[in-house]
């Protein structure tokens, strides 16, 4: 049975009499093991549910909604039949480089399916069985998102540390021959899946098109918390600016071929070795931005479409928090905001020493490294203090745990604010 977490108000649910805590046992005489079987089985016009009752009654329900309507029942989780877990032990986990008392979905080794094909998550696929590879095909549960790393089988396993990585290549040849589209994840760790192995990768992806959307190549993340972990070490600058040669290779061979590019490298690769971002329209709509591709082009295009305003109203003095390589990407949001009379601009680094000084990005930001750089600021110094929302979840939790209000409770002698966009960013220096 699956408890209903919330229904919807006035919704057809709502008016059918379902309730909050209430449990569905069946749907069409279905049960439903997870949230992309209940969207099959109400896909249709009239809906039969056998549920249950908070008080214990059980009842069948018919309901009737127009195509498009929303039921109007929402469920706490995506999974009903609980989370798959991951079954890998990767060199470069890093899950396993973590402290202690992190936000718990942080401390989740998950690897399933459903969350690739409903969330976008990035799945290794070598937890799945049978009948989940058949239900796949069988529902066109198209796209999901593929931890590749290398289709190198033997160098799969070694990275991995799991036999069944093997597989890699017979997967994707099945999902192409039944027309499942994926987009794929590669994060390069040098001495292993680097150089001429990364060639390798390429080249037989690419023969995945068209069922092939994207590869999206990333370089290795580690942090302080790697005691009793595989040697591993961060790319030089030297290394990322070779793996660039080589992406801009099987990038041109893509535009040759297919007329698309569907190579994309990570941010990292361009900030770290002082070249060029590529320009917006090189991403295709972005199709790795939730793994960090392409944020810099994308804000850099927000930035040459704001129309920035040529004074404020009044004098302000602001500050805006960023990380180590944050500040390299806010270099054109900087310029813009030189410009504007009356408004002073300080930019703040933030070293990350909860991870480690490797770890450069602005998401991966603690409350704790930001609460430690705030207070060395006299508390009159800056009329706002900006931080980037994105080091923040849904709920409102920093990576180590921290509520949002809790933080700002701390700090209460300075006036933050968390933004998402340059918008918005403008809005309250204007306004605020």
């Amino acid at each position: 049975m699956v408890k209903i977490e919330k229904v919807v108000e006035n919704s057809t649910a709502a008016q059918a009499g379902l309730n909050s805590n209430d449990k569905i046992i069946t749907i069409n005489g279905q049960k439903i093991i997870d949230y992309i079987d209940y969207l099959y089985q109400i896909s249709e016009v009239i809906i039969e549910l056998e549920i249950e009752t908070e008080s214990g009654l059980r009842k069948n329900i018919q309901l009737q909604r127009k195509p498009g309507e929303e039921l109007g029942i929402e469920f706490k989780e995506i999974v009903f039949d609980g989370l798959k877990q991951c079954k890998n032990n990767c060199i470069f986990c890093f899950v396993k480089q973590q402290p202690d008392n992190m936000r718990d979905s942080l401390n989740q080794m998950d690897d399933d399916y459903r969350f690739s094909f409903l969330q976008g998550s990035f799945v290794t696929l070598t937890n799945l069985e049978a009948k989940e590879i058949k239900r796949i095909i069988e529902k066109n549960l198209s796209p999901i998102n593929i931890s590749v790393h290398t289709t190198n089988p033997e160098l799969r396993v070694e990275m991995m540390k799991n036999p069944k990585a093997a597989k890699i290549n017979r997967l994707l040849k099945l999902f192409q021959k039944h027309n499942i589209q994926f987009h794929t994840q590669i994060v390069v760790c040098p001495e292993y899946n680097d150089q001429e192995e990364l060639d390798r990768t390429l080249k037989d992806l690419l023969e995945y098109y068209p069922q092939l959307l994207s590869v999206g190549i990333v370089p290795v993340g580690l942090t302080k918390y790697r005691k009793d972990l595989a040697e591993l070490r961060t790319m030089t600058k030297e290394e990322m600016k070779s793996s660039l040669t080589q992406i801009r290779y099987w990038q041109q061979q893509a535009k040759d071929k297919f007329g698309e590019n569907l190579i994309y490298a990570a941010d990292e690769f361009y900030l770290n070795t002082d070249l060029e971002i590529p320009a917006y329209n090189e991403y295709n709509d972005f199709p790795q931005l939730e793994n960090g591709i392409g944020l810099t082009a994308l804000m850099n295009k927000q930035i040459e479409s704001y129309e920035f305003p040529e004074s404020l109203s009044d004098e302000k003095t602001i500050a805006v928090m960023t990380s180590v390589l944050g500040e390299k990407a806010l270099n054109k949001f900087y310029d813009s905001l030189k410009k504007v009379i009356k408004l002073k601009t300080d930019f703040i680094v933030v070293e990350n020493k909860f991870f480690g000084d490797s770890v450069t990005v602005a998401g991966l930001l603690t409350a704790e490294d930001l609460k430690a750089e705030i207070k060395k600021i006299k508390p009159d110094k800056y009329n706002m203090i900006f931080i980037p929302k994105i080091v923040l979840n849904d709920q409102m939790k920093f990576l180590d745990n921290v509520q949002k209000e809790d933080f700002l409770e701390e700090l209460s002698e300075y006036r933050i604010e968390f933004v998402s966009d340059i918008k918005q960013f403008m809005e309250v220096v204007k306004n605020g």
